[in-house]
């Protein structure tokens, strides 16, 4: 294994899947790790509510801090990216990007859907990507 993409949205899930991220790179002492977070944007309402933007861009520097923190061990082998767009698509389209082995992710995030059995960007990546998921549940 030489990349490893790890999906984030800064749930509790992703927070599973973030420790699992980390025993591969124990397990891998030579894989890398593209840590990433889709800021979604997908439809008019959003510019429509007061500091929406900045609470996104905040959350993004939070997850972004929490990450390189918590992958302190391994700062040399991690890259942290923030798109902006759907989360499926872009999951997917970083995983072709980065030549990713692996995509990990949680199995629900912080989205609308949270308290389905299997949240719809989970799902959507699951259906969608090109190599295997590692779905972490705590």
């Amino acid at each position: 294994m030489r990349k490893i993409l790890f999906a984030t949205d800064g749930s509790k899930y992703s927070g599973h899947a973030g420790r699992m991220t980390e025993e591969l790179l124990k397990a891998w002492p030579e894989a890398e790790c593209t840590v990433l977070y889709v800021t979604v944007r997908e439809n008019y309402a959003y510019d429509l509510v007061p500091d929406a933007v900045r609470f996104e861009e905040k959350l993004s520097q939070m997850i972004e801090k929490e990450i390189y923190e918590q992958f302190s061990l391994w700062q040399d082998r991690i890259r942290f990216m923030n798109l902006t767009g759907h989360p499926v698509k872009s999951i997917c389209a970083v995983s072709a990007e980065e030549k990713a082995d692996l995509i990990v992710m949680g199995s629900r995030g912080r989205g609308l859907m949270k308290e389905a059995l299997l949240g719809s960007v989970t799902h959507g990546v699951l259906h969608h990507a090109d190599v295997p998921v590692l779905v972490a549940k705590s």
